[in-house]
């Protein structure tokens, strides 16, 4: 059993996982920037995290020009791919590096197509495995351990009877894995390309979703006597085709992921020549929805406290927060904004409820006007507006 890791890139995904990785295995982490853990030894350069390692994660970033964050509309900008230079950089150090036999595998997410020439131009890696998490920041190690499906991709697969047997790398790292995790996943084996791309499109689904359900709240408020829970609580029983998750009206989708990734697939459309692009359109939907709940804020003629600035509850990071793109679009008709807090006991504000969570406990300002995207407070005392359920 592999016993020596590495983790290279101890950030928001790379730290929780070595930790996670170090309750079967000696690891070894490095990241540019200081780190402490109590559980991995944190090299003093990357030679010494790597130089004896059998397995060594690269989870370097793979960003976008912060201005395609999504805390702003982003639908209208020149589109763009992932920056790889990073990875590019750290996946040469790498290379110079590592013992003969050493596998490399990289959790970076990129368009399809990356991998397969990120290979070609270090080919001195001889075994090149593209690894993917499905992972939401917030729950990083308990999605680690309960993964649903784990993905690889190889240079080379066929998919077929007794393949698993005969790859070198591919029970190796399923074997690796079982000691981590809580539950046996459904296990994706393909070549780069395919792994790239059920890494990209499992974030895209759960954009559209998001915006499927949040269509239908956009609807019930243009509407009368349509309760959005009604509509998308009846949908979850639909199993076969829709489920359960990301089926509740609010607000829109965000985090450090889904925006980027789908401005970056808008680029590949065009690059490809595909012929229609619904990732721009996602994206698009996305910021007509924060407009719509931002023309409501703005209609009661007051200045605006939204609450939840993060991009969901129990996160601090505000990586394409919903919440701050509805404030962009109040601040564009004039409106002030405040975040968390009111500035003012006296003042009259209208708020904003953003997140999935209780409010009963939070001390609105009197004569408040609260606009729930959820649809959960209630308080005779205030004018509550539950944004789509015009069925009360």
């Amino acid at each position: 059993m592999t016993q020596s890791v590495a983790m290279i890139g101890l950030g928001k995904l790379g730290m929780p996982v070595a930790e996670c990785m170090a309750s079967a295995y000696d690891v070894k982490g490095y990241d540019i920037a200081p780190k402490q853990s109590d559980k991995i030894t944190i090299s003093k350069d990357l030679h010494d995290a790597v130089h004896d390692a059998d397995i060594v994660f690269i989870a370097t970033p793979t960003p976008h020009d912060p201005a395609y964050g999504g805390e702003k509309p982003i639908s209208k900008k020149i589109k763009k791919d992932f920056d790889y230079t990073a990875l590019d950089e750290c996946l040469g150090k790498v290379a110079d590096s590592i013992q003969e036999g050493c596998t490399v595998v990289t959790i970076s997410t990129v368009l399809p197509g990356t991998y397969r020439k990120l290979a070609k131009k270090h080919s001195k890696i001889e075994n090149f495995v593209y690894n993917p998490y499905l992972i939401a920041m917030g729950t990083v190690s308990d999605d680690f351990v309960n993964p649903d499906l784990a993905i690889f991709g190889y240079k080379e697969w066929t998919h077929g009877i007794g393949m698993l047997d005969t790859h070198p790398i591919a029970k190796q790292l399923e074997d690796f894995y079982r000691p981590l995790w809580n539950k046996e996943p459904f296990f994706a084996h393909g070549t780069y390309e395919e792994a790239e791309s059920i890494k990209i499109f499992h974030n895209t689904y759960i954009s559209a979703k998001v915006g499927i359900a949040n269509m239908i709240g956009d609807v019930a408020q243009k509407m009368n006597h349509i309760n959005a829970d009604a509509v998308t609580d009846a949908l979850k029983h639909a199993d076969r085709v829709i489920g359960n998750r990301y089926m509740t009206a609010g607000n829109g989708d965000g985090g450090p992921c889904h925006p980027r990734d789908n401005i970056a697939l808008s680029w590949l459309a065009d690059e490809i020549d595909l012929g229609y692009d619904i990732f721009g359109d996602i994206m698009r939907i996305r910021e007509i929805q924060a407009e719509n709940v931002a023309k409501l804020l703005c209609s009661h003629n007051r200045d605006i406290v939204i609450l939840g600035k993060s991009f969901k509850p129990e996160t601090h990071l505000t990586d394409g927060s919903p919440s701050m793109l509805i404030g962009h679009y109040c601040e564009q008709m004039d409106k002030t904004v405040y975040y968390e807090e009111a500035p003012s006991t006296m003042q009259k504000y209208t708020y904003l409820l953003g997140h999935d969570k209780d409010y009963s406990k939070y001390e609105f300002n009197d004569n408040s006007i609260i606009v729930d995207l959820y649809r959960r407070y209630k308080n005779d005392n205030y004018t509550v507006i539950h944004y789509g359920n015009t069925n009360q």
